[in-house]
């Protein structure tokens, strides 16, 4: 079974609002095994949404719609579905009885136009929104599974799960997709593509790969489709196949990211971490509490832009950034072991660099950052980065290039407290 995704809005198109629900709503269908075959982003006319789902109906068993749900005029999805299905539209009592309880309980009530968004297609099935007024809707058109969502995206994934999920498993055909993703940090998608070739060369055609990279990092991901049990044997060798040949290279498998695998870590040892970021900002602190239960091992973190502020909350010395500068890895050293005693913690992070567009010298350009990570025994590494890209890209270089070389050093260091 195959869907396509239909993102309904002007402000998509013209950038004003990133079309996350798209992404979400394919990373859920996959654990269903559904593949994704198109996605449209239309505008917020009539003819387009009719014509993206003439033309989506032709090539997949489940089509579905965010977006244009509301109660102002650019709200076409109900009228274009109605037009589409050739069927009328249909005052829904229950639907504006919940409006009226959901405007009461803010001491308000739905004006005229709110009405707008419960003339619903006939033939529709209502999929509860407890989150919004705009309902999910559910029609069976033609064989097809035609689901229509809000565009707002807690209220999309509200509706998503349980009830298009559900939806989704009861009318599931054909074998059911699996898919395996082994997150790698270090090396690049080239590199490793052409470590596991003889293994993805003699894969059958049932056994997919797909790799997907970012700075530093690559996901490959492994799909099967079939259900016969010995492509599932087949299947399972690929993978264990995979995962000795990539093993130094494989941080994580699925949802274990580079920074779970280090929260894992950090949690398995008792160590807590301590970070001191000046060119990237608070990123790398960022992409560490992301994760639910960092406090279990991540103590906080110092931004530390100014000289002052690497004197006074991190020891640095005062002669260390006259002699070498704030950018250079006798600072960083001192950054480290300074986050370590101030923050009490068994292991440190700390960054310095010049993240650009300006700032750079012939000595020191943009995008030279150096990084060092420090233990509660002595032991300090550091680390040069000169990745010459636009701000948030050297801002995401070297947080990531951290979190790998952070990874490796807890991981070589065993286990011992």
């Amino acid at each position: 079974m195959n869907a396509s995704l239909i993102t309904i809005g002007n402000e998509v198109l013209n950038g004003q609002v990133v079309d996350t629900n798209a992404a979400w709503i394919a990373q859920e269908l996959l654990s269903l095994g559904i593949s994704v075959k198109e996605k449209w982003s239309v505008a917020d006319e009539m003819n387009t949404i009719v014509e993206a789902l003439e033309r989506s109906h032709g090539k997949a068993d489940v089509i579905i719609t965010t977006g244009g749900l509301g109660p102002t005029a650019d709200d076409l999805t109900c009228e274009a579905l109605a037009q589409w299905m050739q069927v009328e539209r249909l005052f829904h009592e229950d639907t504006w009885q919940k409006m009226i309880k959901i405007f009461a309980s803010f001491n308000r009530a739905p004006t005229e136009s709110h009405k707008i968004q419960c003339m619903l297609p006939a033939g529709v099935t209502i999929l509860s929104n407890a989150f919004g007024t705009a309902p999910g809707m559910y029609f069976h058109y033609k064989q097809k599974h035609v689901i229509s969502l809000p565009g707002v995206p807690f209220e999309m994934k509200g509706i998503f799960d349980p009830y298009v999920k559900k939806l989704l498993e009861s009318v599931k055909s054909g074998p059911r997709r699996k898919s395996h993703t082994f997150n790698t940090a270090g090396e690049g998608e080239t590199f490793l593509e052409d470590q596991i070739r003889e293994i993805t060369s003699k894969a059958p055609d049932c056994i997919s790969f797909a790799y997907l990279p970012d700075i530093y990092k690559v996901r490959i991901r492994v799909d099967l489709d079939s259900d016969r049990p010995e492509d599932l044997d087949i299947y399972q060798e690929v993978l264990d196949a995979i995962r000795l040949k990539l093993k130094i290279y494989i941080v994580g498998e699925n949802e274990t990211t580079l920074e779970l695998a280090i929260g894992n870590i950090l949690k398995l040892k008792g160590w807590m971490l301590g970070i001191a970021e000046s060119c990237t900002g608070g990123y790398i602190s960022h992409l560490i509490t992301s994760n639910a239960g960092s406090s279990e091992y991540f103590q906080g973190s110092i931004i530390s832009y100014a000289y002052e502020l690497k004197e006074n909350l991190l020891g640095v010395r005062h002669q260390t950034l006259e002699t070498f500068g704030a950018v250079s890895e006798e600072t960083v050293i001192e950054m480290a072991q300074g986050a370590l005693r101030t923050m009490n913690v068994q292991v440190s992070i700390s960054i310095s660099g010049i993240a650009g567009p300006g700032g750079g010298t012939k000595d020191k350009p943009v995008g030279l950052i150096w990084l060092a990570i420090a233990d509660h025994t002595g032991r300090v590494i550091t680390k040069k980065i000169n990745r010459n890209r636009d701000r948030l890209l050297n801002i995401k270089a070297a947080a990531n290039m951290a979190l790998i070389t952070l990874y490796r050093f807890i991981s070589d260091a065993g286990l011992e407290a």
